[in-house]
């Protein structure tokens, strides 16, 4: 998806004669926005009650989490750091794999900062009071600072910290482990596709270059749902399919339009690529198909 953000942003350098002016499109990235359709169904549907910020002296989310389950990992993040999304995305496989609870906290929040902060008075050194990025702590119930790891930390040692807690390992199910294995290797196999690809010049080059791409995605897609689900995630695995899809499906329709002599609402479909994309990307991540979703 972000490959196919930068040819989107070809795509409007090579429209720069038409009359019409188009918006510069921003390259894609896993960033979570709000659709038009989801506001208009918060007006239609009651919401739902919001956690509040603080409960017990907490950040609400992990007092809810430490509620559901005995060990709770926590990854502090900034929002638009790099590294702290590729952390936050190993603390949940992580947490995952340990059968622990997870929750992401962000810590230039200020609604976040003060009660964590005053949680963390009682840790018993310095470093464990200072709240930075990227870090993961792992929570005993009901509210025990059990360690703390700053900077990146792979999901085994995040898992093993977890069991050391308390938490009950889950034992892998041996279809999900082949079909992540499985996965990874399709999107690996796409990345080597996708380089391969000669960019293109400004102009009619950069709209067969986006069908191109189009159509490396499209096989990807179809490769990955030649796999058999793992068991119990079946319809994760067709939720993240059809949201890869319809992203591709946008991606075809700006080609059409141009081909068809209009000029697109680039910056609408980029919302709604990047949308599409991110939901899916988390469900890869999830499943272990972290070279899909990474």
């Amino acid at each position: 998806m972000l490959a196919l953000g930068g040819g989107l942003l070809l795509l409007t350098r090579g429209q720069g004669s038409t009359s019409a002016a188009v918006n510069v499109i921003k390259p894609l990235h896993p960033v979570k926005h709000h659709l038009r359709s989801q506001a208009k169904a918060a007006v239609k549907h009651p919401r739902k009650a919001r956690t509040p910020a603080v409960i017990d002296g907490m950040p609400g989310s992990l007092a809810v989490a430490l509620r559901a389950r005995p060990v709770v990992v926590v990854s502090l993040y900034s929002p638009g750091a790099a590294v702290d999304i590729v952390a936050r995305d190993e603390a949940r496989q992580g947490a995952a794999l340990a059968g622990a609870g997870f929750v992401e906290l962000n810590i230039s929040d200020d609604k976040v900062a003060a009660p964590l902060t005053a949680l963390l008075t009682g840790a018993p050194t310095a470093a464990d009071r200072v709240l930075d990025d990227p870090a993961v702590l792992v929570f005993q119930r009901p509210k025990t600072l059990f360690v703390r790891f700053n900077g990146f930390t792979d999901r085994d040692t995040v898992a093993q910290a977890a069991v050391n807690a308390g938490a009950v390992r889950v034992t892998a199910i041996e279809s999900s482990a082949t079909w992540a294995s499985q996965a990874n290797a399709i999107c690996g196999k796409f990345a080597s596709e996708l380089l391969a690809l000669p960019l293109p010049r400004p102009g009619s080059q950069v709209v067969d270059w986006v069908g191109k791409l189009n159509g490396v995605l499209e096989n990807t897609i179809r490769s990955l749902r030649a796999l058999k689900p793992p068991k119990g995630h079946e319809a994760q695995v067709r939720k993240m399919l059809a949201l890869y899809e319809e992203a591709v499906a946008g991606s075809q329709a700006i080609v059409a339009d141009v081909k068809a002599g209009k000029t697109p609402d680039l910056a609408a479909y980029q919302s709604r690529i990047s949308t599409l994309g991110a939901r899916a990307d988390a469900i890869a991540v999830d499943l272990g198909a972290t070279a899909c979703g990474a």
